[in-house]
């Protein structure tokens, strides 16, 4: 690992995000130093205020001015978690970057423990020994770990909790974009991405005695789950990152979907126009195609000719496949490879086009 000091010892930042906290500050700065104050390798505390309505940008500031290690970084309005991290990370210079709260959510006389235990190839994050946050928060917290479970195929037990030890180098290769309390999730991602281990740290876990946590927001919970959307529908497309378990019912369910949408068009309209039924299963067709792939679109076609024959000829609903049916198959099987095809050349060229979100 790099170093900046004469110990040869990797260098610290610590980023900490903040909203609304003038009453955890001057508390946070203290317990941080009182750790941190002679070790060498600690370079700075990074703030990033959020867009805060109270003093806590102007404690920072005060801060900020006695002590050549803070540094204060600010939002001009409230962006989210997400985005008041991601400003921290790509400021903070030192080998490792530990995140975590500004209320306090460990004893940070562990810290040095952290440390101990990092390296280049490694993330350390905490986790929780005991809740103390209430039965909704506990509901809240275990339902998102099933999920990103399910979603992501992690093995840890709290993701979301706000003690992270990450190399630089490793937040060098990330493409994080979460603007919300998914960036957590993300980093774990994108770590994992690079073959990093992930290290489970136990801690006593300190509930939040001052100000107050938004975390549990409805609001908050909808911008969570649009952030996995965002995120299976971004890397589902990418050539060049392994699928997680859920891309893969992800891309094929996308494809389902858009044919059901077709299907339900042309019932609307087929008591009213006459028309080809393929004219609405083409565009479901080629669309899933080019958004994920041969397989998709192919499922697609499938799906396309077996709604066709079920559900917009008669009889209504027994399936049989019949001469008839071929050249609306073989038209449909050209075009999904057809796609593939010319994107694949698009992107083997370095001119990759796709279609908008």
């Amino acid at each position: 690992m790099s170093s900046n000091n004469s110990n040869s010892q990797p260098t610290l930042s610590v980023v900490v995000p903040l909203y609304n906290e003038e009453e955890n500050i001057p508390l946070l700065v203290s317990s941080l130093f009182d750790v941190l104050f002679t070790n060498q390798s600690f370079l700075e505390l990074v703030l990033v205020d959020d867009g805060s309505h109270d003093r806590t940008a102007a404690m920072a500031a005060e801060l900020a001015e006695r002590e050549p290690r803070i540094r204060l970084l600010r939002h001009e309005c409230n962006r989210g978690l997400g985005a008041t991290i991601r400003t921290g990370l790509e400021a903070a210079v030192g080998d490792l970057i530990l995140y975590t709260d500004a209320d306090l959510p460990f004893d940070f006389r562990l810290i040095p423990q952290l440390l101990e235990r990092a390296n280049d190839d490694r993330l350390i994050i905490g986790c929780r020994l005991n809740r103390g946050e209430g039965p909704r928060r506990w509901v809240l917290t275990k339902g998102y770990n099933l999920l990103c479970r399910m979603l992501f195929g992690f093995r840890v037990h709290d993701i979301n909790f706000a003690c992270k030890l990450i190399p630089r180098s490793a937040v060098n290769r990330m493409r994080l974009s979460s603007e919300g309390s998914f960036i957590d999730a993300e980093i774990l991602l994108g770590c994992r991405r690079q073959g990093l281990e992930i290290v489970e740290f136990p801690l006593i876990y300190f509930p939040r005695t001052r100000g107050h946590s938004t975390l549990s927001r409805p609001a908050v919970i909808i911008g969570i789950l649009h952030d996995i959307y965002q995120y299976l529908n971004r890397t589902a497309q990418s050539d060049d990152q392994p699928m997680l378990p859920a891309q893969h019912i992800w891309r094929y369910g996308i494809g389902t979907i858009s044919v059901l949408a077709a299907l339900l068009v042309a019932l609307l309209l087929h008591q009213f126009f006459p028309f080809s039924p393929l004219l609405f299963f083409l565009p479901a067709v080629l669309l899933t195609t080019w958004k994920f792939g041969r397989g998709p679109g192919l499922l697609s076609t499938a799906l396309s000719i077996f709604a066709i024959d079920c559900f917009l000829r008669s009889p209504a609903l027994p399936f049989t496949f019949g001469l008839g049916d071929l050249p609306r198959l073989g038209i449909l099987v050209l075009l999904t490879l057809a796609t593939t095809e010319i994107k694949w050349r698009l992107r083997a060229a370095g001119r990759t086009v796709d279609l908008p979100d």
